[in-house]
Protein backbone atom coordinates (compact mmCIF):
# COMPACT_ATOMS: atom_id res chain seq x y z
CA UNK A 1 0.00 0.00 0.00
CA UNK A 2 2.59 2.23 0.99
CA UNK A 3 4.60 1.74 -2.76
CA UNK A 4 1.32 2.01 -4.61
CA UNK A 5 0.95 5.57 -2.63
CA UNK A 6 4.42 6.77 -3.37
CA UNK A 7 3.76 5.81 -7.25
CA UNK A 8 0.48 7.90 -7.14
CA UNK A 9 2.16 10.66 -5.94
CA UNK A 10 5.30 10.18 -8.53
CA UNK A 11 2.43 9.94 -11.24
CA UNK A 12 0.62 13.21 -10.36
CA UNK A 13 3.98 14.68 -9.55
CA UNK A 14 4.94 13.57 -13.30
CA UNK A 15 1.33 15.30 -14.82
CA UNK A 16 2.00 18.43 -13.03
CA UNK A 17 5.22 18.90 -15.00
CA UNK A 18 5.21 20.88 -18.45
CA UNK A 19 7.33 22.31 -20.51
CA UNK A 20 8.23 26.04 -21.32
CA UNK A 21 4.99 26.42 -23.61
CA UNK A 22 2.88 24.98 -20.40
CA UNK A 23 2.10 21.83 -22.29
CA UNK A 24 2.89 18.30 -20.94
CA UNK A 25 5.97 16.94 -22.96
CA UNK A 26 5.22 13.24 -22.59
CA UNK A 27 2.06 11.36 -22.09
CA UNK A 28 1.82 11.42 -17.94
CA UNK A 29 3.68 8.01 -16.36
CA UNK A 30 0.77 6.06 -14.91
CA UNK A 31 1.82 4.15 -11.83
CA UNK A 32 1.81 0.95 -13.07
CA UNK A 33 4.90 2.59 -15.24
CA UNK A 34 6.26 3.63 -12.11
CA UNK A 35 6.08 0.92 -10.53
CA UNK A 36 7.23 -1.27 -13.88
CA UNK A 37 10.59 1.48 -14.41
CA UNK A 38 11.41 0.77 -10.08
CA UNK A 39 11.21 -2.76 -10.69
CA UNK A 40 13.88 -2.75 -13.56
CA UNK A 41 15.98 -0.05 -12.02
CA UNK A 42 15.83 -0.43 -8.48
CA UNK A 43 14.23 -4.02 -6.79
CA UNK A 44 16.57 -6.97 -7.58
CA UNK A 45 15.49 -9.45 -10.00
CA UNK A 46 13.74 -12.70 -8.72
CA UNK A 47 15.60 -16.08 -8.44
CA UNK A 48 15.60 -17.38 -12.11
CA UNK A 49 16.00 -21.59 -11.63
CA UNK A 50 16.80 -23.04 -14.90
CA UNK A 51 18.46 -26.23 -12.95
CA UNK A 52 15.81 -29.17 -13.16
CA UNK A 53 17.64 -31.06 -10.81
CA UNK A 54 16.61 -28.01 -8.15
CA UNK A 55 12.95 -28.01 -9.26
CA UNK A 56 12.45 -31.83 -8.88
CA UNK A 57 14.10 -31.36 -6.02
CA UNK A 58 11.54 -28.57 -4.47
CA UNK A 59 8.34 -30.68 -6.14
CA UNK A 60 9.82 -33.82 -4.19
CA UNK A 61 10.31 -32.05 -0.75
CA UNK A 62 6.73 -29.81 -1.32
CA UNK A 63 5.05 -33.56 -1.75
CA UNK A 64 6.46 -34.97 1.22
CA UNK A 65 5.74 -32.07 3.30
CA UNK A 66 1.88 -32.63 2.03
CA UNK A 67 1.54 -35.92 2.57
CA UNK A 68 3.01 -35.24 6.13
CA UNK A 69 0.54 -32.51 6.96
CA UNK A 70 -1.98 -35.00 5.30
CA UNK A 71 -1.06 -37.85 7.93
CA UNK A 72 -1.11 -35.38 10.58
CA UNK A 73 -4.04 -34.26 10.26
CA UNK A 74 -5.88 -37.44 9.30
CA UNK A 75 -4.34 -38.80 12.76
CA UNK A 76 -5.91 -35.61 14.33
CA UNK A 77 -9.41 -36.05 13.04
CA UNK A 78 -8.90 -39.54 14.20
CA UNK A 79 -7.74 -38.42 17.54
CA UNK A 80 -10.58 -35.78 17.95
CA UNK A 81 -13.72 -38.17 17.05
CA UNK A 82 -12.36 -41.03 19.46
CA UNK A 83 -12.53 -38.25 22.25
CA UNK A 84 -16.31 -36.71 21.74
CA UNK A 85 -17.60 -40.14 21.25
Amino acid sequence: MIAYALLAVGALHERQCTDSDGELAMVPVSPRELLMLLRAFVLPRPRQDADPAHALHWSNWRRRHQHRATACHHRWNNVTAAAIA
